[in-house]
């Protein structure tokens, strides 16, 4: 009789501790998971791991903040708050082929620097049978710099990664794509994927602040980046210092080639227009006797090359201004040094008076235009050039030329303008 009480009883014990369980589950899960999952998943991930606010509650496990660093990812350290998965909180670090969908609201991520690799993301030992499961992370908005704040910076993205084994998949729209001390460019789009310790950028696509878009594909391996590019309307403040921007109007459209640290390419402006850029505009504006305050170019087009030290190589370079004067020819500009080596043509048509100044300043006419040639040199901050002396000899040599044959072409206007280029060169 006794074991036909006992039984029964322990049946309903046993009941009622299910019972309990299945009622105090959330917080036997919350107690596990607030002393045991931040651990865990430390020795799952071989990194530095610290949640705060992290709770689990109708099958969603949510996180307030998360601190991760180290271990086989693409970054050095990431600030994740406002974290949510919807996981069997006994599952979590179970080996799964199906990855762990998991919704960050923001996050911020600090890159590696060149030369710092990454940590092996193998389970520490002493931790065996902890596997983390693949993820897929869905930011709301992300920030990507690097701790020295020099290199490219993504701010105000929406992101998603995608991680299996050591390869990382990323996918992201929105917010800004910038290099320190530049002009930040929206993202329209951008794909790219990491996998041991390298960048491949499949394609991205940005827009400036006056709608010009600029896209391409991109590496980066062993420290060098290397990728194509093309542009169609971006505002020269993309490519240029702002001292330089601030001179030259127009959109510029063109496309390049990164290899080996040096970018090659071809560009065009588009609307094209400078402001007091030196020699070659109060040239043509004394000459004319007019106002070259600003000068507009129909064509201004050329090739380049940028090294890594900040060298840039112009060559077959043409400008041409419907206030007739032409210029085509080489150079290059360095921190340290500038140079150039010009063809600088004046139009004929409308200033009879330049043909008094052959051969002495001009060297020949063709295509309707008087041409002379200008070199510069010395550095960005004390340029030198060669045309100012041949002016006045010009002055001193054209009387004794003796063109009395061209006085009677020459108007007064015309003296006139000659000495205002004379004053105006000797002035600067």
């Amino acid at each position: 009789m006794r074991w036909k009480i006992v039984l029964p009883v322990l049946a309903l014990l046993v009941v009622i501790a299910a019972g309990a369980v299945f009622l105090l589950r959330e917080e036997l899960a919350n107690y596990w998971i607030r002393n045991q999952l931040a651990g865990q998943l430390a020795k799952a991930l071989g990194a530095d791991v610290d949640l705060q606010g992290v709770a689990w509650k109708d099958g969603v496990l949510q996180a307030r903040q998360l601190r991760l660093a180290g271990g086989n990812f693409p970054f050095a350290r990431m600030e994740a708050r406002g974290l949510r998965a919807v996981v069997d909180w006994q599952r979590i670090l179970e080996p799964s082929a199906e990855p762990l969908h998991l919704e960050i609201t923001e996050a911020d991520v600090v890159l590696r620097g060149a030369g710092e690799g990454q940590q092996s993301g193998a389970p520490a030992s002493g931790a065996p049978g902890f596997t983390a499961p693949p993820l897929d992370l869905l930011i709301g908005r992300v920030d990507l710099h690097h701790a020295d704040g020099e290199g490219w910076s993504i701010e105000g993205a929406s992101l998603r990664a995608l991680q299996q084994g050591d390869v990382w998949s990323f996918a992201g729209h929105g917010g800004t794509f910038s290099f320190p001390r530049w002009p930040g460019m929206e993202i329209e789009r951008i794909s790219a994927e990491h996998k041991e310790g390298r960048w491949h950028v499949r394609s991205f696509a940005f827009k400036d602040e006056q709608g010009g878009v600029l896209g391409g594909s991109a590496a980066h391996a062993d420290g060098i980046w290397s990728g194509e590019f093309t542009w169609q309307d971006v505002g020269l403040k993309a490519f240029v210092p702002p001292n330089v921007a601030n001179n030259i109007g127009g959109v510029s459209s063109g496309d390049a080639v990164l290899k080996d640290g040096t970018l090659s390419g071809k560009m065009k402006l588009t609307g094209a227009s400078s402001k007091e850029v030196g020699l070659l505009v109060k040239l043509a504006s004394m000459l004319d006797h007019e106002d070259w305050s600003e000068v507009p170019w129909q064509i201004f087009r050329f090739d380049f090359q940028r090294q890594a030290d900040g060298r840039v190589a112009f060559s077959d370079f043409q400008a041409l201004s419907p206030r007739g004067i032409a210029v085509r020819g080489d150079g290059h500009y360095a921190p340290e040094s500038l140079g150039a080596d010009l063809q600088v043509g004046i139009r004929r048509k409308g200033r009879p008076y330049l043909g008094a100044f052959v051969p002495v300043l001009f060297s020949h006419e063709c295509d309707g235009y008087y041409w002379t040639p200008l070199k510069i040199s010395g550095t960005p901050s004390k340029p030198e050039e060669n045309l100012t002396g041949r002016v006045v000899t010009a002055m001193a040599v054209m009387p004794a030329a003796g063109a009395a044959e061209a006085a009677a072409e020459v108007p007064a206007e015309a003296t006139e303008a000659v000495g205002n280029l004379l004053r105006g060169l000797l002035r600067h």
